[in-house]
């Protein structure tokens, strides 16, 4: 009775979802796409120039930049893990890669309409 366990093969209120599968894969995509622009965001703050020992800001700038792309690196790779014919480390890998291009491609595309909007006129 209060010990019993459940049986784990029979669905309950907390495995099923409220959400449509399609629904689901798209909330992740923009959960992915959100972190992947939020830690550019924080890059575009941080003065990265002179990240040193004595410059707590940027250090915590970076910090948080570098949490907000290994959540969406987690992310792509929780996305990954029904590919079977890959290694856990490439995986993981292979994640990392594609939000460290992510970052790098939205951080580069920002900073060319910052320089666009800088311009004189």
């Amino acid at each position: 009775m209060l010990f019993d366990r459940p049986d784990p093969a029979a669905t309950t209120k907390s495995h099923t979802s409220l959400l449509p599968p399609r629904a689901g894969r798209l909330l992740r995509y923009i959960a992915i796409v959100a972190l992947i622009s939020a830690s550019t965001a924080v890059m575009m703050f941080c003065p990265c120039d002179s990240v040193g020992l004595r410059d707590y800001h940027a250090i915590s700038l970076v910090a948080l930049a570098f949490s907000l792309g290994a959540a969406a690196a987690y992310l792509v790779y929780r996305r990954m893990r029904r590919d079977s014919g890959v290694t856990g480390f490439l995986r993981a890998f292979i994640a990392i890669i594609i939000v460290g291009f992510g970052v790098y491609l939205e951080l580069f595309v920002a900073m060319e309409v910052v320089a666009w909007l800088a311009r004189p006129r």
